[in-house]
């Protein structure tokens, strides 16, 4: 058998390949609908890519190229008849499809609503790719088209588009088809032109998701610029792109002789307008005056502003000045890049607009008139010949507050607007006054840095220029007006004689009332007829008599006013700021320096002039002399009152004086700067014054005081009298109002001044206010029910005498319970808490389904029927932002219906901001429904900030049903709102019949503390600190927290049992019985029936020394004749002593028998003093004597008594006592009988 050879070959080392996937590249898009109102039309326009900006970048570069793709854009001027922007806003109804789209089976759909704008079809594939033989996973292409029949027509292809890439995660894409206006019916087809592959390899399903009827509102905005834009929101991931333009703004009335864009004036001008665009400040101020729509030309019309100065203004701003950035390029002087956003009060605008160019503004004769700080020649004159006195008051800043440099705010455009900050520095300043003081101000519709500068440089050099002038004129006052520029001699700060009043003209010769320090050469100045001010230059002059080289326009008259200039002394230029008229028909002047020089200085950055005023060296300064203090009456409403007068000599180079004066020995008071040479105090009081001047030259140096002598000037005597009538209120609720008087010739008080105490007697004194006069009311608020003080007041006159301060007298805030609970009551019925609270519960659903119908709403509703059994969910979804306002609001609806019963809970979300405040609201709604019968629960909350910084927040939980019309509420709120006095008050409110507080963790326990029912409140147990109750009913007994029975504290039971340890009554008692120990007396008492043991004082018992009834016998006592011993002291009876005198009376004569023998009998006291004494026995048989015993006063400790004694002889007689003896006060009191004798 013939071997057959076997071979092969080594298949290698390679692997399988691996299939690769595309990612996905096919994303849904978001498109971006923004409708901006960029402001009152009509505009300039020229709007275009380039700037038009996303987040600072415009849509196309200068090339043409573009920055960003898919982005459309539509703009309106903002004129009468401008057409609709197609889209936005409209009104949508978003139906589900949800069918597959074929080449053999599209869709297609008859729409026969003629309000419709078009149809937007929302189409989804749920995935799309390829699957290559390799088994790479590739994407797939899908074409398509939209077509459109009006009325029964052919179709025409409105889009004919298709998808391309990979998604494995689902694509959607929607399509606006416009429909045809001229038509009442339409059909809508969509047509898939692409095969369908039927193959698991190929994701190629195309679904019709839904379509939706879209009804634009077609809304114009007539005379509003808008600017619509679209864009996909993936190239700004997913955020809104901040949108800005620089459109040409509004369109407004220029003078028909202006060409706005060469800025050129042609000719004369008539006093028409046009209309065209222009951003001269001058006529931008203007149209705000004159329109309507949103000035004051519903006020004012156009004659109610000067034109014609403010044409002057406009020449002005549109001036060419160097432009800052070196070589030979200039700008206008004033532009205005504005944009307004928020509405302000009309003077605030005007002058805000005004000082774009520099301006003032001011009412005159029926019309607003704007002034710019401009070059202007003199328009009058003044001298110390006609003004009032011949007297010039001048007025500066302090150094302090002179600026040296500035830093400018204004809208830099090559940053997108921002703010940007220009620095100014004038080092000439800084050297000059050695301080570095920073002016900041924000340069308002400024745009170039340029004009920046040239503003900041203007506030230095203004304000450095800051001499201020005041004098009073006569009726040539009302010549000039605010803003004119006047021309001012004096002489006292010139230190020459150049200016005065014409005596008589010829010609060119003029004849001055004096001699003037001029020459050949010098310029007079001079008030023509016609109310300008004129100069010509000096010819020649001989003493008064002036000849100028060419005639005034006008021939002057005498007695007007003339001014001479020199080349070393010019007349003192001021811009006339303020003009006023008294009641006499005088006029008082203020005006500010004018330099003329600070223009160029400010423009062209030239070198200040200074202007030479005043050949009076600045060295130092004379004070004055002579000073003479006087007085004179006056009389005023029948009363003479007192006025000091001071007046000293003139000094020479003074400018001006102050001056101070004081009383007796008191501090000095100072007396407003003045350039006269007197001054009065009005009122003085009688006393010692002093006064002491100095004098001020032109360069601001004072001289040393000069003090007078001391004056003795007769005036009011004394200090001011008290206040009158100082009360205090004890009725007003939270507060006390304090009120008083002011005695006659009181008229010159400065001030009430009012301390306050705790302490009766003002130990802790603090002052209260400092009242102003005549105020005569001080209302002291905020504190506590029932809160006291103590308080008192004195008056402080002008001249800083005090009236002393009146007695202390008490007030205290209201307690009456009645008054305070409605005071609570308005309090919290006013707060935003109760309002909530106390709101109608209106049915939220109706809101939330017309919230569903709005333009701005998106709608999502979840439906299910079975006969009347419904079930539904509803979710509506609103968005807003435009010029006024920005909203957002999520609403939810879940109801369930079955037949006439239904439940629903509604929930509204909403947050709102806008210019003047920022709202959130969250509220929730539970209801339930069954025939005339429904409860309902609603809890809100809201959140609330106004421009003014003030906020709210508030939270309420209300619940109710209503039955047969009639409804039962429960409710709770709480809230924070301010109180109108810079703080907030929180509230929380409840409603309801019944209301309980439990106390215990275990449901089982609970035990009830606190509840209130129909109105009244029940309290289980309580510990109270401090409480004020109106009326109290105690059910057992009330005590102190320290009683013990007998000893300490104090009871109260309910059968009227009460146990005091000490009790002071200041009003009446009424008792029936009692027993009361160590008790005083004090006053008048008024007793029916007294029965005592003992009593000491007013009332006494005596005793009977003897105890032998009514006879006591002294001769009884003795065995032998002479019974009765010279000088012995016998006593008759004894009594308690008292701290007062007293007279004690026998009520029955006493009965001497001394057998006609003289003898001298003395009734003597205790302490030996003799209290009565009288001679007996001078006549035969018995002598009856009535006596009364003088008592001295001694102490109800002591045991007082009588004695008798007998001073002449030994005597064997008798005396006998009967009846009983009264003991009494001496000048008031009780008499008590004592015993028998």
């Amino acid at each position: 058998m013939a071997k057959k050879e076997i071979s092969g070959n080594k298949g290698g080392s390679s692997s399988p390949r691996t299939p690769v996937e595309q990612p996905d590249d096919l994303q849904s898009v978001a498109k971006e609908k923004i409708l901006i109102a960029l402001g009152e039309g009509e505009f300039g326009g020229e709007l275009t890519g380039q700037n038009i900006f996303l987040d600072g970048t415009p849509l196309n570069n200068a090339d043409g190229s573009s920055n960003f793709s898919g982005v459309t854009w539509e703009f309106r001027p903002g004129t009468q008849d401008q057409t609709y922007i197609q889209g936005l806003p409209g009104t949508e109804n978003e139906i589900a499809v949800g069918t597959a789209i074929t080449e053999t089976s599209g869709f297609t759909r008859t729409f026969t609503d003629s309000t419709l704008s078009a149809i937007r079809l929302r189409i989804q594939w749920p995935s799309l790719f390829e699957q290559e033989d390799n088994g790479d996973l590739n994407g797939y292409s899908i074409a398509y088209n939209i077509s459109v029949s009006t009325d029964g027509g052919a179709f025409q292809t409105v889009i004919d588009t298709a998808v391309t890439g990979k998604t494995t995660t689902g694509y959607e894409r929607s399509h606006r088809v416009d429909l045809p206006q001229d038509g009442s019916t339409w059909t809508v087809r969509l047509t898939r032109t692409t095969p369908v592959q039927n193959s698991a390899r190929v994701g190629d399903t195309m679904t019709l998701e839904s379509y939706t009827e879209v009804i634009d509102a077609k809304l114009r905005y007539p005379l509003t610029a808008l600017l619509y834009m679209e864009f996909d929101s993936r190239q700004f991931s997913g955020n809104v792109p901040q949108i800005t333009c620089e459109p040409k703004g509004r369109i407004i009335r220029v003078p028909d002789n202006y060409d706005p864009d060469a800025r050129t004036y042609s000719g004369e001008w008539d006093g028409t307008f046009k209309f065209a665009w222009t951003d001269n400040p001058a006529w931008v101020f203007y149209d705000l005056v004159v329109t309507d729509r949103f000035g004051l030309g519903d006020r004012l019309t156009a004659d109610n502003i000067d034109k014609w100065t403010l044409y002057t203004v406009a020449q002005y701003c549109d001036e060419l000045v160097p432009d800052g950035k070196g070589g030979s390029g200039t700008e206008p002087r004033f532009k205005c890049d504005v944009y307004v956003q928020n509405r302000s009060d009309a003077y605030t605008v005007f002058r805000d607009f005004a000082a774009i160019f520099r301006g003032m503004t001011y009412w005159a004769g029926d019309q607003i008139v704007a002034l710019a700080d401009m070059p202007r020649d003199v328009d009058y004159n003044y001298t110390n010949a006609n003004v009032i006195d011949g007297q010039f008051a001048y007025s500066s800043s302090n150094t302090k507050t002179r600026y040296t440099s500035a830093l400018v705010s204004y809208s830099d455009p090559d940053n997108g607007y921002a703010d940007a900050v220009q620095p100014v520095f004038e080092p000439d300043l800084v050297n000059r006054y050695k301080t570095f003081n920073q002016l900041e101000l924000t340069a308002i519709a400024c745009t170039r840095q340029s004009e920046a500068d040239r503003r900041g440089r203007w506030g230095i050099l203004t304000n450095v220029q800051d001499r201020v002038i005041t004098f009073q004129v006569g009726l040539d006052g009302d010549i000039p007006l605010p803003g004119y520029i006047i021309a001012v001699a004096d002489e006292y700060l010139s230190g020459r004689i150049a200016g005065g009043r014409i005596r008589s003209v010829n010609g060119r010769v003029i004849t001055l009332d004096r001699t003037p320090d001029a020459s050949e050469g010098d310029r007079l100045q001079l008030n023509l007829p016609s109310g300008i001010s004129e100069a010509r230059t000096i010819e020649s002059i001989a003493e008064n008599l002036v000849t100028v080289s060419t005639a005034y326009s006008e021939t002057p008259e005498a007695e007007s006013v003339w001014v001479v200039e020199s080349a070393d002394v010019l007349a003192q230029l001021y811009r006339v700021s303020m003009i006023s008229m008294d009641d006499d028909g005088n006029f008082s002047i203020t005006g500010s320096t004018y330099d003329p020089s600070k223009y160029d200085a400010i423009d062209t950055g030239a070198q200040l002039d200074s202007r030479p005023v005043s050949v009076i060296p600045a060295g130092t300064q004379n004070a004055p002399q002579n000073i003479v203090i006087g007085e004179y009456s006056v009389v005023n409403q029948g009363i003479s009152l007192q006025t000091m007068r001071v007046q000293w000599d003139p000094t020479a180079n003074a400018l001006a004086y102050e001056a101070q004066w004081r009383r007796n020995s008191g501090n000095w008071i100072n007396v407003p700067r003045t350039s006269t040479i007197s001054f009065e105090v009005p009122a003085i009081y009688t006393g010692t014054y002093t006064v002491r001047v100095r004098a001020i030259n032109a360069a601001e140096i004072s001289s040393g005081w000069t003090t007078s002598d001391p004056v003795e000037l007769t005036g009011k005597v004394g200090n001011p009298p008290k206040p009158l009538g100082f009360s205090a209120t004890t009725d007003i609720v939270w507060g006390i109002t304090l009120t008083w008087g002011f005695p006659d010739n009181t008229e010159d008080t400065l001030k009430t001044t009012i301390q306050y105490a705790t302490n009766a007697d003002g130990t802790d004194a603090t002052l209260l206010s400092d009242v102003a006069y005549p105020s005569h009311v001080y209302v002291m608020q905020g504190l506590l029910s029932g809160q006291g003080f103590w308080f008192r007041a004195q008056l402080v006159d002008k001249s800083g005498n005090e009236s002393g301060y009146t007695d202390w007298i008490r007030g205290q805030a209201s307690d009456n319970i009645p008054d305070i609970i409605g005071d609570i009551s308005n309090e919290i019925e006013a707060s935003p808490a109760f309002q909530q609270m106390t709101d109608n519960l209106d049915d939220l659903s109706q809101a939330v389904l017309q919230n569903s119908l709005a333009n701005n709403a998106t709608s999502n509703l979840q439906f299910q029927q079975y006969g009347e059994v419904k079930a539904s969910i509803l979710t509506v979804q609103t968005t807003v932002a435009d010029n006024t306002q920005a909203l957002a609001e999520l609403d939810t609806e879940v109801q369930a219906e079955f037949g006439d019963i239904n439940s629903s809970i509604t929930t509204v979300q909403q947050a709102l901001a806008d210019a003047q405040s920022s709202i959130a609201t969250f509220e929730t709604q539970l209801q339930a429904v069954q025939d005339d019968t429904s409860a309902l629960v609603d809890t809100k909350l809201t959140a609330n900030i106004q421009d003014d910084g003030t906020g709210t927040a508030t939270f309420s939980l209300r619940a109710g049903v209503t039955r047969g019309g009639t409804f039962y509420g429960a409710g709770f709120a709480l809230g924070v709102a301010p109180n109108g006095a810079g703080g907030y008050t929180a509230t929380t409110i409840f409603n309801a019949n019944q209301f309980g507080i439990y106390s215990g963790s275990d449901p089982s326990q609970f035990q009830l503390a606190f509840s209130v029912f129909n109105g009244q409140t029940f309290i289980n147990q309580a510990f109270i600190q401090d409480a004020s109750i109106t009326n109290a009913k105690i059910g057992d007994f009330i005590q102190s927290n320290n009683y013990v029975s007998g000893s300490t504290g104090w009871s109260i039971n309910k059968n009227g049992g009460a146990e005091f340890s000490g009790v002071t009554v200041r009003g009446d008692i009424e008792a029936t019985s009692g027993h009361m120990s160590n008790v005083t007396i004090d006053g008048t008492c008024d007793v029916q029936l007294l029965r005592a043991q003992n009593i000491q004082g007013d009332l006494i018992i005596g005793s009977d020394s003897r105890g032998e009834g009514n006879l006591f016998h002294l001769g009884s006592q003795l065995s032998n004749p002479n019974s009765i011993v010279k000088g012995q002291l016998y006593l008759i009876c004894t009594f308690p002593g008292a701290p007062f005198p007293r007279i004690a009376t026998f009520t029955q004569p006493i009965q001497f028998n001394f057998g006609g023998e003289r003898n001298v009998v003395d009734f003597v006291t205790a302490n030996g003093s003799v209290g009565y004494s009288f001679e007996a026995g001078n006549q035969s048989g018995a002598r009856n004597q009535t006596v009364t015993v003088n008592i001295p006063a001694s102490s109800f400790d002591a045991t007082e008594a009588i004695y008798l004694r007998v001073n002449s002889r030994n005597y064997n007689g008798a005396v006998t006592f009967t009846g009983n003896i009264l003991v009494m006060r001496s000048t008031s009191g009780v008499a008590w009988a004592a015993s028998s004798f």
